[in-house]
């Protein structure tokens, strides 16, 4: 049999994808094992391109409401990043009927403008035309507990609880010149929450190489010094053209929205983060 070669006259991305396939076709033929939907271990890592949006509130000591700010559009933070996306997971009992998993990002960013209108973030009136230097820095965690109560070697189905932690660390320096006076301005917000979740998974075998799945969780919280909601989805569709490791290509929607009743500020945070994910995976 003639066997391709996989350098030549054809365009980089074809060539990739003809070398791609021909790995999973000689692979398959000595794999010892039909890719389950559910790893006995897996441990993951890889490349988040995130289209990310930040609004906030933060109120004044006096209890005076502060400007609704969007760090995008606002204070010239990027919207779209890059960050290092990570996954690690397994499953117990002799059907694979209980998984753990756990994921993590983050990323930092930084902005220098102009103020195009007066925002009142704390106890500060930063003013038009401000000279602004800001520093964004935010890590997502999660992790799950699933019960797969349908589980036939093909699909798998259940139900389960996680939680995911927001981490969120903000500066924001301004200088300006306020009736012929140079003004500065500054504020600082650390903050941290847990949101606990349900959640449902469902997982599916496309062939000996290939499947796909998706999960979705979900939190409200009426009550206590923090309201709000958070949903997390995904999409997988994975490809293991060996035994043991291969690709994962992945969607995150993620959002929380949180009122805030501290006993140093009253405010609210509204964090979305959705674009693909992939990551190069282990399996066993």
């Amino acid at each position: 049999m003639t066997r391709l070669p996989c350098h030549g006259s054809h365009p980089l991305p074809r060539r990739f994808v003809l070398c791609l396939l021909l790995a999973g076709a000689s692979s398959t033929a000595f794999a010892q094992d039909v890719l389950p939907p559910v790893d006995r271990f897996h441990v993951g890592a890889g490349r988040y391109w995130a289209d990310h949006d930040l609004d906030t509130r933060w109120d004044a000591s006096d209890g005076s409401m502060g400007t609704q700010v969007n760090f995008q559009r606002d204070l010239g933070f990027v919207d779209r990043q890059d960050a290092l996306v990570w996954n690690i997971g397994g499953s117990v009992g002799e059907e694979r009927r209980h998984a753990f998993d756990a994921f993590g990002y983050d990323y930092d960013d930084d902005t220098a403008r102009l103020l195009d209108r007066t925002l009142r973030i704390g106890d500060n009136a930063y003013p038009v035309d401000a000279d602004l230097a800001g520093r964004m820095d935010l890590r997502v965690t999660g992790v799950s507990y699933t019960w797969f109560f349908h589980q036939d070697g093909r699909r798998a189905f259940g139900v389960g609880l996680g939680a995911m932690r927001y981490e969120v660390d903000i500066d924001l320096d301004a200088t300006a010149t306020v009736a012929g006076s140079p003004a500065a301005y500054a504020n600082s917000l650390s903050e941290d929450e847990w949101a606990p979740m349900v959640r449902a998974d469902y997982a599916q075998v496309l062939s000996p190489r290939w499947r796909w799945g998706a999960s979705l969780a979900y939190t409200k919280k009426n009550g206590g010094n923090v309201t709000g909601d958070a949903r997390d989805v995904q999409l997988r569709l994975e490809y293991f053209p060996w035994q043991h490791a291969g690709f994962s290509l992945r969607y995150n929607y993620n959002d929380v929205d949180l009122d805030f009743e501290r006993t140093r500020f009253d405010g609210s945070l509204n964090l979305n983060n959705r674009g693909p994910q992939l990551l190069a995976m282990l399996r066993f």
